[in-house]
């Protein structure tokens, strides 16, 4: 009887861990961090299908290089995703190389750091109010996006028109951007 009484609590204690082993994988696993979404974001088979969406995903990556602290390879691995979404024309210019960009990008993150300021929020134009043009027979959008920074007790808010242009395979890729504080532009941006 004293042998049986110990192999049935060896197998409840046995079951017990089981459970708790396997509890532990699933909170550890459902963890996933903003930063290891986009770092794993299979950019060649699920690419954003409308400007507004690629801007989304933009300040996304934002998001996470200017208010996470970051290693090294998520560093890295974080700037070449976010460049992905650029043209290669706005990538073909000289200050916007692998190198200087990041450097570039180090420096900003540092003075962010710096002054503890973050990218608090960010809006992006509906979809449905975007202004599409044809520049040299391709398609372009016009896209104005809206983003509240915080320094300590300080808030600003950015708006900028990025320009998105459809490369040969019909992705719709970053060209450029510039501040912007026109009304009607910023009145674009609604109730998002």
């Amino acid at each position: 009887m004293n042998k049986k009484k110990i192999g049935i609590t060896f197998v409840a204690l046995v079951c017990l861990a089981v459970v708790v082993l396997t509890i532990f994988y699933m909170i550890s696993n459902g963890k996933t961090t903003e930063v290891d979404k986009l770092m794993s974001k299979d950019l060649d088979n699920g690419y954003p299908e409308t400007p507004t969406e690629v801007l989304k995903l933009y300040w996304r990556y934002n998001k996470c290089l200017y208010n996470t602290t970051l290693t090294d390879k998520e560093y890295n691995k974080l700037l070449k995703q976010l460049r992905k979404l650029y043209d290669a024309e706005l990538l073909d210019v000289k200050d916007n190389a692998w190198e200087k960009m990041h450097k570039r990008l180090a420096k900003e993150r540092k003075s962010y750091k710096k002054k503890e300021q973050t990218i608090s929020t960010y809006v992006v134009q509906p979809a449905g109010s975007i202004e599409y043009t044809t520049i040299n027979k391709r398609e372009c959008a016009t896209v104005i996006t809206g983003t509240l920074t915080k320094a300590k007790q300080k808030r600003m808010q950015i708006y900028e028109k990025f320009l998105c242009r459809k490369d040969a395979k019909g992705k719709w890729r970053i060209l450029g951007w510039e501040q912007t504080t026109d009304k009607e532009e910023i009145a674009t941006l609604g109730d998002n």
